[in-house]
């Protein structure tokens, strides 16, 4: 389940503030228990970059990222997925929140944690926070072959 994808769109019935939030998941949580789902598994919900796929010209690049691979900082949640505009500390809390309800409401909450899809790019082309920077010859010598 995406987050954000869950409860953005204006038939969710949420309030504009809180759809596509972790809040608004929090809201949908009886009809989750309605439909007998014991079990979310969600999409990535750390940070990363959901313009990525614009930054050069590419057959995609009309595209936003939904998915949530090319994290770019692992255990910092999604921080535009807090109500209201986002923010890291909002989503901190909103996210333990989120959690904590789904557990409370009898559902498993499974976290979708690719560490190999990462915001990772070339050397002409780096991010910012690329992990290639950390040991870089290293790591080419698998991606090179």
């Amino acid at each position: 389940m995406n987050v954000r994808a869950f409860t953005a769109d204006e038939s969710s019935g949420l309030d504009s503030g809180i759809r596509g939030s972790y809040l608004g998941v929090i809201e949908k949580i009886p009809h989750l228990v309605e439909l007998g789902v014991n079990a979310v598994e969600l999409l990535p919900v750390f940070e990363f970059d959901e313009m990525e796929l614009q930054r050069r010209p590419n057959p995609r690049d009309h595209l936003i990222n939904t998915w949530g691979y090319s994290t770019i900082n692992f255990f910092a949640p999604m921080s535009r997925y807090a109500s209201n505009g986002g923010g890291p500390s909002n989503a901190s809390r909103e996210f333990k929140e989120m959690v904590k309800a789904l557990h409370d409401a009898g559902i498993e909450v499974i976290l979708d944690v690719v560490y190999n899809h990462t915001n990772e790019a070339d050397d002409e082309n780096p991010y910012i926070t690329s992990f290639r920077g950390i040991d870089h010859k290293v790591i080419s010598q698998f991606y090179n072959k």
